[in-house]
């Protein structure tokens, strides 16, 4: 780190190993290539995201390079100045943010960089990358692209982490201070990490028992279903056991314990004997209570126990909010390691399912559904079920408005409950196959656009879905959302592909598409040596087939041809439809023995069923048969002109012979 990030612990922390890692799973989690840069605007930690446009943008042109990072360090220098966050558009018209960060006298900022706020952005900042005399952008499509309010969120989101680090930061700093303080008695004292609140305590009396030569001491806890405080662990200096105390969650102790300040207890007509009882406040709150059962004790002792109340407080609490904070992260990294599984599934049924289940999976949810809006209906159809819904009809439907899901389609804003049957906004009775009155539905959103509801319900654990999970399977829901997304365009797109090389009656390539295999073919032979062939198929009789028994019929002939060709023929053989009644196969790797033999097979196989499919259909007893012209390479010709003049004059030849035969060109 640069000498500008003066804050010790700031700049270790985001020097560890640790930091770094969870910082390149925020990034590719979040979408945004994120970079920490120091109060002189200088590059300090890059975690930029696979594909990064800003990355490619950068590596076109030096020039180009040197302008991006001009203006970005305008806005560091800005968010340094400000102290507040930004959302911007770079020299090259990528939507960013910048993030401020402090710690004590510590500063850096993060920048966050998404991608072109729309097709305009990216028209420009082909402008850009031409005005600098760079290379074209090789980008691929579709493009993703981030709006402002996205970026807001992603910012807030990572200003939220951030902050938390931070302030443990702090925290911890503080912490090490008052250890520091107490060293000459906290010498005996564990450190581990993994140690329990009640662990703690026994150190605490033992070590406090050692130190000031107490008589009886004793640590009471918390009872969070009875109400209360009960004795937990105590000491007797003399070895005999020590009673059994408990205090009542409403008594005058406990209440002037929860201000913070210690309380003395008189026992015994001439007051030599006292109960004090000390504070232990975590997080604001009274969870323990130390008893100390003794002589008068002087200030100075007073305290010292006081100090070891708040130190153990200050250690439950820290050491909580570690494990708060790695808990997040942990989500975090699973919520990236998530949307990696998501993003290679292309059947649109299989990709629903999966980001149910993967919901679930995130949320420890036992059941939930996943529900799609039908455009034509404006209702919610159900597309993805887990758990005991799987009673329930796949295509069930609910109206906008209608129910919880229908609620959240109207207003597209998420429901979370803790309790349905006392939650104003449902107030209705839990049904028998959920567990608990507990969860949570949210809107699957593409932009401003509402697709669907997600709902998930019964954890597993028996607790109630809280803001956490609701943040993070909103999370989640946004980047599954883009998937769907990408899922659709590349079904549409596949199929739109599918349809400008097949023919739409067969489902065979068209004449369009074969000349462009066969220019492929021909090329690969001629580099390598190999030899290919064609046949050329024609159905003898057709013309008279459809006359007869008429197009429809016909039209199922033509197809019946196309399966039967594509069941005979080797998987790596290229069968097309020609033209009419006319259909091509292209035989790679293949002489012309092998050809009149796979012609052969191809002209049997198709006579039998054309012959069934006639006799079944038709009313006369007309056979079919086909007629099969062969060419191949080298041998019949070199050019691609030269092979289809051949094999269509070796065609006419069997036409001419009798038909119902095959001919090699000679």
């Amino acid at each position: 780190m640069t000498e500008t990030i003066t804050g010790e612990r700031l700049q270790d922390f985001l020097r560890s190993g640790t930091w770094q890692d969870y910082f390149s799973s925020l990034s590719e989690s979040l979408g945004f290539s994120l970079s920490v840069y120091s109060q002189e605007g200088t590059e300090v930690l890059s975690a930029p995201v696979p594909d990064s446009q800003c990355r490619s943008i950068k590596s076109s042109s030096a020039a180009l390079t040197l302008q991006c990072e001009s203006h970005c360090r305008s806005f560091v220098r800005s968010a340094l100045a400000s102290g507040k966050p930004a959302v911007f558009k770079c020299y090259a018209r990528i939507t960013c943010f910048t993030l401020p960060i402090f710690s004590q006298d510590a500063k850096a900022v993060i920048v966050g960089r998404g991608s072109f706020g729309s097709y305009d952005d990216f028209r420009e900042c082909m402008e850009v990358v031409s005005a600098n005399d760079s290379d074209l952008l090789s980008v691929k499509t579709p493009l993703a692209f981030t709006s402002n309010d996205q970026a807001w969120k992603t910012c807030r989101l990572v200003g939220d982490i951030v902050s938390k680090l931070v302030n443990n930061l702090q925290e911890t700093a503080i912490l090490r201070k008052k250890v520091e303080s107490f060293k000459n008695v906290f010498s005996l004292w564990s450190t581990s990490a993994q140690e329990s609140p009640e662990t703690r305590y026994q150190d605490m009396l033992y070590n406090l028992s050692t130190l000031l030569t107490i008589e009886h001491i004793t640590i009471l806890a918390a009872n969070k279903q009875q109400g209360g405080y009960a004795s937990l662990y105590g000491l007797s200096r003399t070895g005999a056991q020590v009673q059994p105390c408990t205090l009542g969650g409403e008594t005058v102790i406990v209440k002037e314990l929860q201000s913070g300040r210690p309380f003395v207890h008189e026992r015994g007509p001439a007051g030599d004997r006292l109960f004090y009882y000390f504070p232990i406040l975590i997080s604001g709150a009274l969870e323990g209570i130390l008893g100390v059962n003794d002589r008068v004790l002087t200030e100075s002792d007073v305290q010292i126990i006081s100090g070891f109340c708040k130190q153990t407080a200050l250690f439950i609490e820290n050491q909580r909010l570690h494990q708060d904070l790695f808990k997040k992260f942990n989500r975090f990294v699973t919520l990236a390691e998530l949307t990696k599984v998501l993003s290679p599934i292309q059947n649109p049924e299989k990709l629903l399912q999966m980001i149910l289940e993967q919901s679930a999976e995130l949320l420890t949810a036992e059941q939930g559904s996943l529900m799609l809006l039908d455009l034509e209906t404006d209702a919610l159809l159900l597309e993805a079920k887990k758990g005991v819904v799987l009673g329930v009809d796949q295509k069930h439907r609910i109206n906008r408005g209608e129910g919880i899901a229908g609620k959240v389609m109207e207003h597209g804003e998420p429901i979370l409950v803790e309790n349905l049957e006392n939650d104003p906004r449902i107030m209705q009775k839990n049904r028998d196959h959920y567990k608990t009155r507990s969860f949570v539905s949210i809107p699957i959103k593409i932009d401003d656009r509402i697709i669907g509801v997600l709902n998930l319900s019964d954890k597993t654990t028996g607790e109630v879905f809280n803001e956490e999970d609701l943040r993070l399977i909103q999370s989640f829901a946004t980047h599954a959302a883009i998937v769907m997304e990408r899922n659709m365009f590349f079904n549409k797109t596949e199929e739109l592909k599918k349809l400008t090389i097949t023919d739409s009656l067969t489902g065979l390539l068209n004449r369009r598409y074969l000349y462009e295999r066969l220019k492929d073919e021909l090329g690969r032979a001629q580099r390598y040596g190999h030899h290919f062939s064609l046949l050329m198929l024609d159905l003898d009789g057709f013309k008279y087939c459809n006359d007869t028994l008429g197009h429809l019929f016909g039209d199922k002939i033509l197809k019946n041809i196309a399966d039967t060709l594509i069941n005979t023929v080797r998987s790596m053989d290229i069968v097309a439809r020609y033209g009419g009644d006319e259909f091509m196969v292209i035989l790679p790797e293949t002489d012309e023995p092998l050809a009149i033999d796979i012609a052969e097979r191809v002209r049997s196989a198709l006579a039998v069923h054309v012959d069934r499919a006639t006799g079944d259909e038709g009313p006369g007893p007309h056979v079919l048969t086909t007629s099969i012209g062969i060419a191949c390479y080298p041998k019949h010709g070199e050019t691609l002109e030269a092979l289809l003049e051949n094999v269509d004059k070796a065609l006419y030849r069997a036409k001419h012979k009798g038909r119902n035969r095959s001919e090699v060109f000679s």
